[in-house]
């Protein structure tokens, strides 16, 4: 993250930071195939769309494809290891390190240290997705009965505010509220009421307005209108709209939606900011039907296997299943599905943690040990 848009080799960080862990996992499946715990069958109808429309595309489309399969291959690599509860607890402590890191790389990205004021733009989106997953868990922790997590999740729900991402703020704010660890109904009523006053306050601040309206203050009536600065998202989607109407089934093939955003914004951007828009122009309503029905057999597995899990391994799994939801809230309005760095591949390292973890309670070996907890 601390350099995304540096280039080694013609290649930027970013793209090692993907690419590279893609290789090593696929080398670690390779070596351990009989050892994969992941269940990586509920993916393969998607796995298969994929490959069949890059194999059938005309357009350059291998790097996005690969970029979408990549938070799978890596949680089959990490789920052929034996994780006890001890190293799961390890995880989850060095997981504050990362967060801790993730806070020292923004900080000096706004430069603060040498100005002292935040920019009204600063380009975080990345950042700020990452911190919508860490929300994700620390809310889950905190449901579990871990209340010192409420102010872990409130210093990661605060990177989108600084960042200025209006989407990632909303999604932030309802990790907490609509954890998928237990809570009462009482306690998430009392949380939507203060997060929505927070919102209502957060909403009039002179950096949110500046950013959303391009007088530079507005209201909440005023959002759709004319006023609100949309950064062209508004342009580009209903160009897509258009052309997605003429062929809705089956798309226009892999890849096709990436040279079509480059057309209509003459090479100012690669993505239209809305995955949905870009996997049913590529996909069709076929793919797209495919990847919904996945990823809901993958939320109902993991959230099955919470109910027969204990300690930290229900954490992973109620955190892995809990986290599709912000995942495809973000597709709305960004590019989340290629951003593997900084969310897909650390939200499958927690679900292949999740499954190698709880196969390894399962073992012949372990039951035959009566374990107290």
């Amino acid at each position: 993250m601390a350099f995304t848009g540096e280039q080694v080799l013609g290649y930027s960080m970013t793209g090692y930071g993907w690419f590279l862990p893609f290789c090593v996992a696929v080398f670690l499946i390779l070596a351990r195939i009989n050892k994969v715990k992941f269940p990586y069958f509920l993916w393969l109808p998607w796995i298969f769309v994929v490959f069949g429309y890059y194999f059938n595309s005309d357009f350059p489309a291998l790097h996005r494809s690969i970029q979408m399969l990549c938070p799978i291959v890596i949680g089959m690599a990490v789920s052929t290891y034996r994780y006890q509860e001890d190293h799961i607890n390890r995880f989850v402590h060095l997981l504050k390190y990362l967060l801790v890191g993730l806070v020292v790389i923004i900080i000096f990205r706004l430069g603060v240290p040498f100005t002292g004021v935040l920019p009204g733009v600063t380009g975080l989106a990345a950042e700020s997705i990452t911190a919508i997953l860490f929300c994700t868990f620390y809310a889950t922790r905190y449901s579990l009965g871990s209340k010192n997590d409420l102010k872990w999740w409130w210093f990661m729900a605060s990177i989108p505010i600084v960042a200025v991402t209006r989407t990632a703020i909303v999604v932030a704010g309802l990790t907490l509220p609509f954890t998928w660890g237990p809570m009462k109904l009482s306690k998430r009523i009392l949380l939507i009421i203060i997060i929505i006053i927070l919102g209502f306050i957060l909403f009039h601040t002179p950096r949110i307005q500046k950013k959303t309206f391009m007088s530079g203050e507005g209201e909440m009536s005023d959002v759709m209108s004319k006023d609100f600065a949309d950064n062209a998202r508004f342009y580009m989607w209903k160009h897509f709209d258009e052309q997605i109407k003429r062929n809705p089934l089956f798309g226009y093939g892999a890849g096709a939606g990436e040279r079509f955003v480059r057309q209509i914004t003459n090479g100012a951007s690669g993505y239209p900011h809305n995955d949905w828009r870009l996997t049913l122009y590529d996909y069709g309503i076929f793919g797209t039907v495919i990847y919904v029905f996945c990823i809901s057999l993958a939320v109902m597995h993991a959230y099955k296997k919470s109910k027969q899990s204990i300690g930290e391994s229900r954490l992973l799994f109620l955190t892995g299943a809990a986290s599709f939801i912000p995942f495809m809230m973000l597709m709305y309005s960004d590019n989340i599905m290629v951003y593997v760095s900084f969310f897909g591949n650390l939200q499958f390292t927690i679900l292949g943690l999740a499954y190698a973890s709880r196969s390894q309670a399962e073992s012949p070996e372990r039951k035959k040990i009566k374990i107290r907890w």
